[in-house]
């Protein structure tokens, strides 16, 4: 699968691959969780990286609860797009097939990772549940960090974005590798509590 979506986005993105990635890693345009400045955010970064973690996705918060509610809105708004998506996917991994598995087999797995997103998002819900109930904090702040992470896929989402790009960018997209981790550590912090 994922061969298949790397050469279907590089067939037909050869000419647009700064417009996506620069709409894909863009800051939101108005945060509206407590973000850091570009160069908070770097040095947040450059620390993760020293202490052997993943850096901070452009535009996202550094602070364990306002990162994993972003965590939460980026995958939820890709789980949002899985019914849209699913035709174009099906159409790339017929036409690219990566290793001869039959199609139902490959579009079964797309299903399964969907549940698994469910299961995540579940996760990552008692993560913030368990931080808000420890510290009184209110829902304000975590609807403010699933609508900045939702902003990944600003632009995606519309009625108007072209279907082959949006599949294309879906397919080969993924969490970034520190929700999970910070996800663990909410869990374990309001566990010893």
């Amino acid at each position: 699968m994922a061969l298949a979506a790397l050469i279907s986005a590089l067939t037909m993105l050869a000419g647009q691959p700064a417009i996506l990635l620069a709409q894909a890693d863009a800051a939101p345009a108005q945060a509206p969780v407590r973000t850091t400045t570009a160069t908070s955010q770097d040095q947040a970064s450059a620390d993760a990286l020293a202490a052997g973690e993943d850096p901070f996705p452009a535009g996202a918060p550094t602070d364990d609860y306002g990162f994993m509610s972003w965590c939460y809105g980026a995958l939820a708004g890709h789980m949002d797009l899985y019914d849209r998506v699913l035709p174009e996917v099906r159409r790339i991994e017929l036409e690219f097939p990566d290793n001869g598995d039959p199609i139902d087999k490959v579009m079964a797995s797309y299903a399964a990772q969907h549940e698994e997103g469910k299961q995540i998002l579940d996760s990552y819900a008692k993560a913030l549940d368990l931080v808000e109930a420890a510290r009184k904090t209110g829902s304000e702040n975590r609807a403010a960090g699933v609508a900045a992470g939702r902003q990944v896929w600003l632009g995606f989402d519309s009625k108007d974005a072209d279907d082959r790009q949006l599949a294309q960018l879906w397919m080969s997209w993924g969490l970034p590798g520190r929700c999970e981790a910070t996800a663990a550590r909410l869990l374990h912090r309001s566990a010893r509590k």
